[in-house]
């Protein structure tokens, strides 16, 4: 066989080998995204709702206050200020966000889908926050109950837990009002939503993302004039 020939079996095997490693390594990333698929399919939806389940209620909120010294909030205020400012944000935006199509129309799937995030994030937050402040209630609880069953043992151990239980107890009082300042300003990121847009916002489920993706590439044909 010629140098040549031999040059050209030898190139000819190597691409197939590149190949087929490029097939193995395919088939081994493969698993990993089915499983974070799987993963985000599992994944609790996120809603206010959710979050308003872990916060105290509003007669938990003022013994809190009264008990351990905290400033209290306006809830209603506080979810009036984040409407406006959602709102003020959005038509700031507008001229931006909100193109014109060929045909002359207005089209405001660009705003919408902003505020989209904007609105998810602030719901994100409260979530987050409330399930801190449930774990930490959780953790105080566990602490707090400890105490009482060893309150007459070494008092050098017990004052050591007492103290301890009394810390948890004031950290999670006050983590459940952030939680719940962030839950009412996230209420009115939602109302702020609802005027700008005209239905309220609904919260991302994984299962709708190919349903979402084509309502998002069938907005920016149609914007674009395709």
């Amino acid at each position: 066989m010629s140098n040549a020939a031999n040059t050209m079996t030898a190139a000819l095997v190597s691409a197939q080998e590149k190949k087929a490693s490029g097939k193995a390594k395919a088939a081994q990333k493969a698993p990993a995204a089915r499983r974070f698929e799987e993963a985000a399919r599992r994944a609790p939806v996120i809603t206010i709702e959710a979050a308003e389940a872990l916060i105290p209620v509003p007669d938990q909120i003022s013994k809190i206050v009264s008990h351990f010294g905290l400033d209290d909030f306006d809830a209603d205020g506080l979810a009036e200020t984040t409407r406006q400012a959602f709102t003020a944000m959005a038509r700031s935006l507008s001229p931006v966000l909100v193109v014109t199509t060929w045909n002359g129309e207005e089209n405001d799937k660009g705003l919408e889908m902003h505020l989209q995030r904007m609105v998810g994030a602030a719901v994100s937050s409260a979530y987050g926050a409330a399930q801190f402040y449930d774990n930490k209630r959780a953790q105080a609880r566990e602490l707090s109950s400890q105490f009482n069953e060893y309150r007459e043992e070494d008092r050098q151990g017990v004052d050591g837990l007492e103290n301890k239980a009394a810390n948890a107890r004031r950290f999670a009082a006050e983590q459940g009002m952030k939680a719940a300042a962030l839950v009412a300003s996230a209420r009115g990121a939602l109302a702020a939503y609802e005027d700008m847009i005209g239905t309220p916002w609904k919260p991302y489920v994984a299962g709708n993302a190919r349903a979402l993706n084509q309502q998002a590439a069938a907005a920016e044909m149609d914007a674009l004039g395709f």
